[in-house]
């Protein structure tokens, strides 16, 4: 595992619920990518993160949805 994960005193990754996407195409070079988050305290409805990202070229964004799939189907074999 990469040791560049964010970890709580006890040394577990801590994550948050992801509670939707958003893509957006710029300049028809780039994928933007919003994923808002819930944090503790959050309502469903009115989640306080947010994490905007970019990912520069369409080939670097191929690899990232490659790379989502591959571990979406470790998933569905696992509880198959």
């Amino acid at each position: 595992m990469n040791n560049a994960w964010a970890k709580d005193a006890k040394g577990n990754i801590v994550i948050f619920p992801l509670v939707g996407y958003e893509t957006m195409i710029v300049e028809n070079r780039a994928l933007a990518l919003r994923l808002p988050f819930m944090i503790q305290g959050d309502q469903q409805s009115s989640p306080s993160g947010n994490v905007q990202l970019i990912i520069s070229n369409a080939s670097d964004a191929r690899q990232f949805a490659e790379d989502i799939l591959a571990a979406v189907e470790k998933i569905e074999q696992a509880q198959a």
